[in-house]
């Protein structure tokens, strides 16, 4: 395994692909997950290093975060929430389940989110 990989978990598979090529180009391996069951094989099966989580793909991220932070196979795995908006309540609820970042869609282009996992990886 490369010395950095990354499963995005993304219903939408316009954003999954355009974080995925970023990544890619910079070295990364990626994995995509179009919905939690195939993240959940791909996590215990490859271990990757982040998880990037988009959270429109669930009704109830915070409890995703927590169940995926209770898998053995997560257990080092950082989590970074991907949204399109963000309630201070959800950002502080994820962040103490078990989320180590939380980027807002328009606020962080694609390129700008590759940097900001490669700083989460250096912590």
């Amino acid at each position: 395994m490369p010395e950095k990989s990354i499963l995005v978990i993304s219903c939408d598979p316009y954003l999954a692909g355009l974080y995925g090529r970023k990544f890619e180009n910079d070295g990364w391996e990626v994995m995509i997950a179009e919905n939690f069951k195939e993240a959940d094989i791909l996590i215990a099966k490859n271990q990757p290093n982040i998880a990037l989580i988009q959270k429109e793909c669930s009704t109830d991220i915070v409890s995703e975060v927590i169940r995926i932070k209770s898998m053995p196979s997560a257990q080092k795995m950082k989590i970074v929430i991907l949204a399109k908006d963000a309630d201070l309540k959800e950002v502080q609820a994820s962040r103490n389940a078990g989320a180590s970042d939380y980027l807002l869609i328009g606020h962080f282009v694609a390129h700008e989110a590759v940097e900001k996992m490669r700083e989460l990886l250096n912590k």
